[in-house]
């Protein structure tokens, strides 16, 4: 995967900060190597990170050693911080880690299970999307600060701001509300069956291309080629020639190769 990687910073006293972009996003590391020497700061007060950007957008980490309010007091808080000038709300998913001497987890803090609940409960929901016949209720900045597409169809020219239901055609209402999760989670829900069958991701990774959610299509794309077999192979090789997925298409000419050299080996044996 390619990736840029920034220098590391160090601010002195035992406090080390650095970044990693990435094609999906951006990892910082925010090291405190002599923690003892936070001790007693105080509660609200805080030390932060080096300033990263990551979206066209700045952000750092805040880490409180002795908590951010008097609730807390006693127990380490840790925050993302946006700090670029407030022109449109922004969203981001993010997962926050506190890590040992080690490089052992302590705590993780996760924003897609409240973004999961918020889609669940409908709070603050303000668009109805219709889809062969049946009703999703959704956010709008949350569609449209993953895709592009919704952003145009939510917020164009062309869009009348006081319309607060919009349809959606030739997609399957359970296709939709699979893709709807992975908008609002960047994950799939889990499957009863054990996992999804090649038919479903196939219709995933369309709709991921259609609405310009280039994340999921990579997301979709890796599990279609763990899910690639005699039945599926053609049709598979056929989408990920149509939507320029060189990653799908190596995978299926790599099984159409030891395909085709099993039965060659078959063939041989038959002949012996």
């Amino acid at each position: 995967m390619a990736h840029n990687a920034a220098a590391a910073v160090d601010h002195g006293e035992g406090i080390r900060t650095s970044s990693r972009c990435v094609t999906e996003g951006a990892t910082h590391d925010f090291e405190v190597t002599n923690y003892p020497l936070l001790e007693g700061m105080g509660v609200g007060t805080y030390i932060s990170s080096s300033t990263f950007t990551v979206g066209g957008y700045d952000w750092n980490v805040r880490f409180y050693p002795n908590g951010d309010r008097k609730d807390a007091a006693g127990h380490a808080s840790a925050f993302l911080c946006y700090l670029s000038p407030v022109k449109d709300m922004v969203m981001t998913s993010f997962t926050l880690s506190m890590l040992d001497d080690q490089g052992n987890v302590q705590a993780t803090a996760q924003l897609s299970g409240r973004l999961h609940h918020a889609l669940k409960d409908g709070k603050g929901a303000d668009v109805t999307l219709l889809v062969g016949g049946t009703e999703f209720s959704a956010h709008r900045f949350m569609l449209a600060a993953q895709s592009p597409v919704f952003d145009t169809q939510l917020f164009g020219t062309m869009m009348d701001k006081n319309t607060s239901c919009m349809e959606i055609v030739d997609m399957e209402p359970a296709i939709f509300e699979m893709l709807l999760h992975c908008v609002y989670t960047d994950s799939l829900q889990s499957c009863s069956d054990g996992d999804y069958d090649a038919a479903t991701l196939q219709h995933l990774l369309v709709a991921a291309v259609r609405y310009g959610l280039d994340r999921l299509k990579v997301m979709f794309e890796g599990r279609l080629c763990k899910s690639i077999d005699e039945d599926t192979i053609m049709s598979t090789l056929a989408l990920a020639n149509q939507h320029s997925c060189e990653r799908l298409k190596n995978a299926c000419l790599e099984f159409l190769l030891s395909l085709r050299e099993a039965i060659v080996a078959v063939m041989n044996t038959d002949g012996h």
